[in-house]
């Protein structure tokens, strides 16, 4: 069978075009943004490259919104999950398109502000998401596997604010922040890679061969970066916390001494 067999919306529900608007409407979107975060600047007491901040604060606000509109994906089409090849319908593909778009317009954000190597694994990423987004949005396939795997951006949401918060310095709020953060990292980035591995395998006869080669290779690289990730950030969280726990004891105890010199 060749892929021109391959029919993956025999009905058209969807027009391409709505799904490329999207796609051009988000870049602009967040090319906007980030004129106007620019110009606001970073908070004063937040020391180190603006371009960090202000790409961290977008790079929330898309989490925010994607991993929102993920949820509502599944929560108003369930019947997705029985079919993640040929699932397709207007809300599920302009989700597609807009994150693409994100990640598109982080590519060239990068690019623009000579980014790219410092940052090669993110680079790497984008060209990933970018190419795989663009390819389902052409073929209208696979819109549901790529649902699942966006539901990364909902730990995204905890990630990017741990790091927003560590830069304030706002430490009460970022304790719990970092518990939701190791909580949705396993529910939103382990859970739906697994599924999508294990959906990989028993719909391999339902598409391309050489494209669901290509992604089951590309899961399991990006299932071994959140290992290698998940236990960065587990050790990086345990230090921050240990060393905000022995300063708070610190102030305590010179607060006690301090009390105890004014009575004698």
């Amino acid at each position: 069978m060749t892929e021109k067999e391959f029919i993956f919306d025999p009905h058209n529900k969807v027009e391409r075009s709505y799904g490329y608007c999207m796609f051009f409407v988000s870049i602009i979107s967040f090319i906007l943004t980030n004129i106007v975060v620019t110009k606001i600047g970073p908070p004063k007491n937040v020391k180190g490259d603006p371009w960090r901040w202000n790409n961290l604060f977008i790079s929330w606000i898309h989490a925010a919104i994607c991993g929102t509109w993920d949820i509502l994906c599944l929560y108003f089409y369930p019947e997705m999950l029985d079919d993640l090849v040929h699932h397709i319908n207007y809300f599920t593909y302009l989700m597609i398109a807009f994150s693409t778009g994100y990640f598109v317009y982080d590519f060239l954000d990068l690019m623009y502000n000579g980014k790219l190597i410092a940052n090669w694994e993110v680079t790497l990423h984008h060209i990933a998401i970018s190419f795989m987004g663009w390819y389902h949005l052409q073929m209208k396939m696979c819109i549901a596997y790529n649902l699942i795997a966006f539901l990364a951006e909902v730990n995204s949401i905890f990630l990017h604010s741990r790091k927003l918060l560590r830069g304030l310095g706002h430490d009460t709020i970022y304790h719990t922040v970092l518990l939701l953060n190791i909580f949705t990292f396993v529910v939103f980035r382990f859970i739906p890679n697994t599924r999508v591995l294990y959906g990989l395998f028993t719909d391999y006869h339902l598409g391309p061969k050489l494209y669901f080669q290509c992604l089951c290779a590309a899961s399991v690289v990006l299932t071994t970066v959140n290992i290698g990730l998940f236990l960065r950030l587990a050790s990086t969280d345990y230090k921050y916390y240990k060393s905000l726990t022995s300063k708070k004891k610190s102030l305590e105890k010179q607060a006690v001494n301090g009390n105890n010199n004014k009575v004698e």
